[in-house]
Formats: C-alpha cells, sequence, structure tokens
C-alpha cells in the first residue's frame, strides 16, 4: 500500500451525517454549509431514507464532485429513528455530528468546536447558541437551550438539568464524542426519545455551549414538530409500530431515564439523586398531564394536537419554538 494510499484509508477527524426523507427543499444548501466549512477533515454522510422526490439526484451529484461526500440510499423507508442510527453506523470519525437536512451551519462551527473537545477530553458534547431561520433563510429568532448549564462535574447536575428542564432536544445536533455515542440509546423510536439520548450523554460527560451562534435550525410547515400533530403521525416518523408501552412515548421516555440511570458508571450518591430526579419528573413541565393525554391518544389519537394547541393558548408557545410569521 502507498503512503498515498493509506493517508485516504485514514479516518476522517469529524463525521456529519445528514438523514434525509423527500428533502429537495433544503437538501442543498445544507450540503452547502458543510463544504463552506473552515475545517475540512471531515466526512458527509447522506442517508437517503427512500426519498420519492429530487433527493437522490441532489444526493449523487454532490457525491460526484467532493470525495469527502458519501452516498446511501435505503431500499425502502426505515422510518427517521433508524435512519438517524444508520447514518451513525456508516460514520468513521472520532467526533460525530448529526445534521437536518433543512438545517444549515455557519462556516466556523466545526473549527471551533473540534478545539473544544481536542482540549478537553471530560466533554462528550459541545455545541453553540442557535439561531432560528424561516423557509426563505431570514432570522426569525434565536435560542439559547440550556446546554450553557451542563458544563458541571457532577453529572446527576447534567441529569436533572436534561431531565427536569424544559427543551427542544435541539442540542442533539451539536458535535458528540463518538466514544460516548457507542453503546448509548442513539435514537429511539419514540417521540422524544432525543431528550433519553441528551440525558444519557450528560450522565457520560461534561457539555459545553460556544458563546457565538454557529448554527441555524429553520422553521417552516413541513418540519416534523409543525407536521407530526398526532399519536399515530409521530409513531409513523419514527418507524415505530403501535401497540402496549411503544403507543405510549412519554411512559417510553421515562423508561429510557430509568434504564440510563441504573447502565451508568456513577458514584451510589449519584446515582440515588438521579432517582431523586425522576420522582420530581411527574411533578414538573406538564408531564403527569402528558402522560394522560398520550394514554387517552391510544384510542383517540388526534388529542395529542388539541392538548398542545390548548396549552398553547393557556400558557404560550414551547419553549424555544417559533412560528414564522405568514
Amino acid at each position: 500500500m502507498s503512503d498515498m494510499q493509506a493517508t485516504e484509508d485514514l479516518p476522517p477527524t469529524v463525521s456529519i451525517g445528514v438523514p434525509v426523507y423527500n428533502g429537495e427543499n433544503f437538501l442543498a444548501e445544507a450540503i452547502e454549509s458543510v463544504l463552506a466549512q473552515s475545517f475540512g477533515d471531515f466526512e458527509l454522510i447522506l442517508c437517503d431514507n427512500a426519498s420519492t422526490d429530487g433527493t437522490r439526484a441532489i444526493c449523487e451529484a454532490y457525491a460526484a464532485r467532493d470525495a469527502r461526500i458519501r452516498y446511501y440510499r435505503n431500499p425502502r423507508n426505515l422510518g427517521a429513528a433508524a435512519n438517524y442510527n444508520r447514518a451513525f453506523a456508516l460514520s468513521r470519525g472520532r467526533y460525530f455530528k448529526w445534521l437536518a437536512h433543512d438545517d444549515r451551519l455557519h462556516p466556523a462551527f466545526l473549527e471551533r468546536t473540534v478545539a473544544v473537545m481536542e482540549a478537553r477530553p471530560e466533554v462528550v458534547l459541545c455545541g453553540s447558541q442557535v439561531r432560528v431561520i424561516n423557509s426563505d433563510g431570514a432570522p426569525i429568532g434565536a435560542y439559547k437551550s440550556i446546554l450553557g448549564e451542563a458544563d458541571v462535574p457532577s453529572s446527576a447536575r447534567r441529569f436533572a438539568i436534561y431531565v427536569l428542564r424544559p427543551h427542544t432536544g435541539v442540542d442533539i445536533f451539536a458535535l458528540i464524542r463518538r466514544s460516548a455515542l457507542e453503546g448509548s440509546l442513539l435514537h429511539s423510536h419514540f417521540h422524544g426519545a432525543d431528550r433519553a439520548l441528551l440525558a444519557q450523554l450528560a450522565l457520560r460527560g461534561l457539555m459545553v455551549q460556544l458563546p457565538e451562534t454557529l448554527n441555524d435550525i429553520r422553521e417552516h410547515d413541513q418540519r416534523y414538530t409543525r407536521r407530526a400533530k398526532s399519536a399515530r403521525l409521530r409513531l409513523d416518523w419514527h418507524g415505530s409500530a403501535p401497540g402496549g408501552i411503544k403507543a405510549i412515548p412519554i411512559l417510553q421516555l421515562y423508561r429510557a431515564y430509568q434504564r440510563v440511570v441504573a447502565a451508568a458508571t456513577i458514584e451510589p450518591d449519584g446515582r440515588w439523586r438521579c432517582r431523586e430526579t425522576l420522582v420530581r419528573w411527574w411533578f414538573v413541565n406538564w408531564n403527569s398531564m402528558r402522560v394522560a393525554v398520550d394514554i387517552a391518544a391510544v384510542v383517540l389519537p388526534g388529542i395529542v394536537g388539541v392538548a398542545e394547541s390548548v396549552k398553547e393558548r393557556l400558557v404560550g408557545a414551547s419553549v424555544g419554538h417559533f412560528r414564522p410569521p405568514r
């Protein structure tokens, strides 16, 4: 093997996985934002969930243009959760990042987050401030997630932050240390699974938020959180078959929290504190009401959207949620 071949076979520092289904509307912009990064040692994995629009042509064109881009197409739609996990399984980098097909990165995102991860081996996840944009790419708001509070040495405290504080789950799109994702929950097949993974990562190491805004999250009518307003649609999106507890996502989330605490390598006192956090969980953020709604949704799937609309009218939009002006 030549020196050039050996160099080409070395894994990149960063892997970026883009799980996509029928994403022709914004996919090219997301890819261009990766190619514009000031840090160039990455691979971009495009994982197409059997799209029926122009997604395949876009992916193949970019893969032919840049050797760092690899395109994979599933023979059938596996559901979003399995496609997210396949993007990670196909990756090779020391650090990994999921990128939604409708979001985009600022040019310094990788350079700044990789620098933190390289300097601080105890950090498992590093993200930035988030700008919210509309379908045209114009800014409509900003979201400062709870990630800024998770750079603390206590694993029980980090866990409590992600379990008890309201958040959108956007931190799942930060840069994550590969070793922290290996053997983790990854993306489970239920609504809110991103919260479970973030809670598990919080038990595995420190989490850092950069003060700069280096990531754009796009708000539009076809976004999953806008489209999937019934229990049935949410199950379909994740690729989960209904039945038993699988049809009650909030209880799946709670059981996932219990599992990650039981499996975590932490001190006994920290484990007890995590269990206390799970008791408190029932009494914050409308969780008891969510359990009741999810159980009712087994018979009346549309009640999920109705309950969310009523809550929004009573107390306002959930934290981090923006509606683009019409």
